[in-house]
């Protein structure tokens, strides 16, 4: 790049890289899809990752690149730094935030940026541009902002069903020879994302999709393939299908499969599903396909908090799927939450027992945490802790249960405890562990 190359936008993903332990961490979809939107618009755009660059690095290019506009990535885990760096370039700039969290909740953010872009961003960001010199930014769709002191939104957007006119998210400048460093370090495969479909039908209660919401679309086979070959070619070895739901149309993810294994692509891949609209001969085709691991949200062993819930599922369902897989030859991980509205004390020690009968390679728990804009944060608005209390970032009990932190804390150790002597094939002791352990998490309060 040139020392005094201008460009119309810079787009900032404002995660960092933490200093100890090994983490999950990939780059932002969400703005390569912005950058390849702008460019086929014929903007002149840099995506800026901060992942593995300090702040100076990335204010020094920021005032290199003089742009007319600075868009920022926001989800709830990174508002820190996305504010910070507001703070930073305010005035620069026309400033815009969009992403997870400014879609869900954008009052939060409109004293610390000109523009909150709500939803899908991709024609957002192209019609902010062509409203620049006019800054008639009410007339855009999914734009809220202030203007004298007063909270102005654009209006309502129209998702549309359609994702065939979405060009492939633009993943030249992000930084993937870091990226593959990082994971080949810390996990073995270097893993990127990539998303097939958007939306979700599906109305569980504690879930939160500003971004795409009930829509659910899905993206031509072909492209799909084509994205998955630039992957391979940037030199990955994995991809984590980033969908909410990649399982959710029978045919069209079975056709999906068939043409991956046909492509013969060197990669392997994971996914998100349900516990329903799956069966093994499905899980076959995926596995043939180079699928190699399966993350079901199964939430809870207990039919009535699944109600409470509305996830429309049973723990019947949840155990056939999780063993279909596992035949099918594919690892199966299990999504679970503790202290949800309804929960009991029985229900607690079902659950967690529950999860640890299951053939489940790896399993997730956590304690229920209302995120801003869904059901189940309306209904424990009453009930929750004093403060800020949804800008926490670890994982804690942040409204007034029937129960103590403590009792959830020491139930996900019991079944992190059960699931790993079953993974080890003690299955004798994990039973003896469970029998002991049962009146003791019983009897805490």
């Amino acid at each position: 790049m040139t020392p005094h190359e201008r460009v119309d936008v810079v787009l900032v993903y404002p995660q960092r890289a933490p200093a100890q332990g090994r983490h999950w961490i990939m780059p932002s979809l969400g703005l390569m899809y912005l950058s390849a939107s702008l460019r086929q618009a014929g903007y002149t755009v840099r995506h800026i990752d901060h992942t593995f660059l300090e702040r100076r690095e990335v204010l020094a290019e920021i005032e290199r690149l003089r742009p007319s506009v600075i868009g920022i990535y926001c989800m709830i885990t990174m508002q820190d730094e996305a504010l910070s760096l507001a703070a930073q370039v305010r005035g620069k700039a026309l400033t815009v935030v969009g992403g997870p969290y400014p879609s869900g909740e954008p009052e939060t953010f409109v004293d610390h940026f000109d523009l909150v872009a709500v939803g899908e961003g991709e024609q957002t960001i192209v019609q902010i541009m062509e409203h620049l010199d006019d800054r008639r930014f009410e007339e855009i769709a999914g734009v809220v902002f202030k203007r004298d002191g007063e909270i102005v939104r654009g209006a309502s957007k129209i998702r549309t069903k359609d994702m065939s006119h979405l060009p492939l998210p633009y993943r030249g400048d992000v930084p993937n020879a870091e990226y593959i460093a990082y994971w080949r370090k810390h996990w073995k495969d270097a893993t990127t994302p990539l998303m097939s479909t958007r939306g979700c039908p599906f109305r569980c209660d504690f879930c939160h999709k500003s971004v795409f919401g009930d829509l659910f679309s899905a993206r031509p086979v072909e492209s799909v393939v084509a994205e998955m070959r630039e992957i391979a070619a940037l030199g990955y070895d994995h991809i984590w299908m980033s969908d909410d739901l990649f399982t959710l149309n029978y045919k069209r993810t079975f056709e999906l499969a068939q043409a991956i294994e046909a492509a013969h692509l060197p990669l392997t891949w994971e996914c998100l599903s349900r516990v329903t609209h799956v069966d093994r001969a499905l899980f076959e085709q995926m596995r043939r396909a180079g699928c190699k691991r399966i993350f079901f949200g199964i939430e809870s062993g207990d039919e009535n908090v699944l109600k409470e819930m509305k996830k429309g599922i049973t723990p019947d369902q949840a155990r056939a799927a999780v063993e279909a897989c596992v035949a099918a030859g594919i690892k199966a991980a299990g999504f679970f939450m503790v202290g949800y509205l309804g929960e009991t004390t029985d229900s607690l020690i079902k659950s967690i027992n529950f999860s640890s009968s299951l053939p489940l390679d790896y399993v997730s728990y956590t304690i229920a945490y209302p995120l801003p804009g869904t059901g189940f944060y309306e209904r424990v608005r009453e009930r929750r802790q004093r403060g800020e209390w949804h800008k926490v970032r670890h994982n804690r009990l942040l409204f007034n249960t029937d129960f103590s932190e403590h009792k959830l804390r020491a139930a996900i150790l019991k079944g992190a405890i059960q699931h790993r002597l079953n993974r080890m094939h003690l299955r004798p002791a994990a039973r003896a562990f469970q029998l002991a352990t049962d009146p003791v998490l019983r009897a805490l309060r």
